[in-house]
This record gives C-alpha cells, structure tokens and sequence, in this order.
C-alpha cells in the first residue's frame, strides 16, 4: 500500500515536470512528440524495478485506475477535435480520400499480423496503431522553412487531420473482440454488440456533459464535471472488459459538435492531456521487462507499413495536379509515416490490453521512432527547402 501511494506521488511529480518541459522546448522551437514519449518511457523504466523500485511490481495492474482514467481523458480529447461542421465544409473528394487512406495502412499491417500468428485482436490493435499518423513533423519544418509543394503538404495534413477518425474506431473493434464478453474469448457477446455498446455508452455520456455545461462559465466547475465524465465512462467500459479511449473519443465529439459553446470545454480538455499523456507513458515505462522484443510486430509496423506507404502514395497521387504531382508519386505516401502523440496513446492502450503479449511494447516504440526518422528525412528531401522561392504545385 505504501510502494503504491508513494508510485502515485511520484508519478503525480513527473507528470507536472514533464508537462512544464515540454512548454519549455515549445517556447525554443523543439517539438517532437514521438521522441517526448519515449523519453518519459525511459524515465518510467529507470523509476520501476529494474531501476531505481520507486514503483511496485505489476504497476500497470495496482495503478489501473490511472490508466483507465488517462486513456480517457486522452479520448476525449481526441473526440473534442471532430468538428463535423469544419470536416462538412470540406469537399466529398476530399472526406473520400482523408478516411480511406488511412485503411491503405491498416489493413496490410492487419492481415500481415495474421499471418504471422498474431492474434486477431492484437492484429487489428496494431493495424489502428498503424493508421495513426501525426502532423508535427510536417508542421514544424513549414514555419522554419520554405515549402515546395503546397498541394502536396496540404493534402498531407488533410490526410493526417483525418487519420485519427478511423484508427479511434479500428481500435474499439479490436478492444471489444479482446473483451472477456466477446464470444471467442469464453463470453457469449458478439464484438460487434460491444463496438456498439462503446459507442453508446460515449454518446449518452457525452450528451449528459452538454446538458450538464449548459450555463456554466467557470473552468473549475467545467474541469470537474469533465472528469467526473471521463470517470464514469472509464468505469463502464472496465465492467465491461473495454478501453475507455474509444467511448471517451464518441462523447468528445458529441460534446464539441452539440454544445452551445464548446471552446470552453475544449480549453479544459486540453489543459490535462499533456499530464495524462505523461503518466500514463511513465506507468508503461515503469512496466518495461527490457528483454524482450516482437520482431514481427516491429516488422509490421515499419517494413509492411513502408510498402503500404508507397501504395498509399499511389493512391493519392491522381489528387494533386500538375508537374509536382507526377514527380512525387508514389513517394508522397511516406509524408505520412511520422507518428505523435495519438500513436503513443494507442500503445498504451494496446500494452495495458493485451498484457501477455510480451515485447510489443518495445517493438511498437522502435518502429515510432524509424517512422519518424525516415518520414522526416523524406519530407526535409521532398516538400522543403531552407533556400529558394516557394512553388505552389
């Protein structure tokens, strides 16, 4: 009990530090989401028993009350993003190819698991893992330097901003078919019947919260009705044997789409995502065994997913006009293989999912790190340059 509050305090500790240096290198110009993660996965192993022992054995198992809640807030947040009035505005053309390309990296990642012996809930885990992708890359090298393709870095963001919609419900199919209740593991609940009792129980929820905020000005009353959500939804879905990232999402986005004003509650969701991210990320680390490693998981998730980066790049390519288009084809798909923080979150997800699966954790972590390395040495070659004038093709 001890070991256990004096974990909670230490990790209550890191998660305000790391949040404080994170701002600290935004203020610099150093941002690196994937990179941030796997330094707090490393402070988290250096602090758990094969470390310095300030944190139990089992640590994801005696603090799962952290995880839950954390997984939560981080699918609220991601849920308060989905405007469906902005992503309405936008062409059917464009909705087409932002939804669809991402399944071009999930589905080979989801057989290729499969066939590897995977299973197929870990499979589909790692394919929604594989269908994130995250902007910041690409966002940092446009404000420090010159573009040389604007239809091709806009199409990625479009792409990207999109990403996280179907990789949020590819991973509530995947929890669901885990789920003790699910009728391939002993239960008599088909998968399909728990994707929607997830998406029920977020919409209920997250209708709950727009009643409840109705009126409501001040951010600590707001903070707490918005943590009093995420704990009940965090609640049903643990009785249920579910993530609370996918019901969590679903009541985000009816919150930011059907509240009177919504920027309030965005403020406020967004206030605790980078101290839940830290945690949670330091509660894995702390979790680490260190020796083990999942070739094929790491085989996936940057072999397979490189070639689905060309084939996406195929696809997008009739999508952009004129010289440039032609000339970037199929590489434009490897833009996309960056991934942040989304990813990250996903991770943990799948770890504190499928805690038998042993090194997955180290290979996901090793394949984020060469998606992010080949992705933006692609992008610094392809799409920016320091000097010269800026093209618009």
């Amino acid at each position: 009990m001890l070991r256990g509050t004096v974990a909670f305090i230490v990790l209550v500790a890191f998660a305000v530090l790391g949040t404080e240096l994170r701002e600290a290198f935004n203020r610099r110009g150093l941002r690196a989401p994937a990179m941030e993660g796997i330094l707090f996965l490393v402070i988290g192993f250096s602090l758990g028993e094969r470390g310095l022992g300030l944190f139990p054995e089992n640590v994801l198992i005696n603090l799962r009350v952290v995880v839950l809640f954390g997984l939560g807030w981080i699918g609220l947040v991601f849920g308060t993003q989905l405007d469906f009035r902005i992503i309405r505005r936008l062409s059917v053309r464009h909705r087409f190819v932002g939804l669809t390309t991402p399944f071009i990296f999930g589905i080979p990642v989801a057989l290729g698991g499969v066939a590897l012996g995977l299973s197929t809930a870990l499979s589909i885990g790692l394919a929604a893992v594989a269908m994130a992708s995250s902007p910041s890359s690409l966002e940092a090298l446009a404000r420090s330097r010159r573009i040389l393709g604007r239809n091709a870095v806009g199409l990625l963001k479009l792409v990207m901003a999109f990403a996280g919609i179907p990789a949020v419900l590819v991973f509530a199919l995947a929890a669901a078919m885990a789920s003790p209740l699910a009728v391939h593991r002993g239960g008599n609940v088909p998968a399909w019947h728990l994707v929607f009792v997830t998406a029920a129980v977020g919409v209920v929820v997250g209708y709950s919260l727009v009643v409840l905020v109705r009126g409501v000005r001040e951010h600590i009353q707001l903070l707490t009705l918005a943590l009093g959500t995420v704990c009940l939804i965090a609640g049903a879905s643990s009785v249920l044997g579910l993530s609370a990232l996918p019901a969590a999402a679903f009541a985000g986005a009816v919150l930011v789409n059907r509240a009177v004003f919504p920027h309030r509650m965005l403020r406020v969701a967004h206030s605790l995502e980078r101290p839940m991210l830290v945690a949670l990320l330091v509660l894995v680390g702390a979790s680490w065994g260190g020796a083990s490693f999942s070739l094929p998981v790491f085989l996936l998730l940057t072999c397979v997913r490189l070639a689905a980066a060309g084939a996406a790049g195929v696809f997008l390519g009739w999508a952009i006009s004129g010289r440039m288009g032609a000339r970037l084809r199929p590489a434009l798909g490897l833009g996309l293989l960056p991934q942040g923080e989304l990813a990250l979150g996903l991770t943990v997800a799948i770890v504190s999912f499928f805690p038998s699966q042993q090194g997955v954790l180290e290979a996901v972590l090793a394949a984020l790190v060469v998606n992010n390395l080949v992705g933006g040495w692609w992008m610094r070659r392809r799409l920016f340059s320091g000097l010269g004038r800026e093209t618009t093709s």
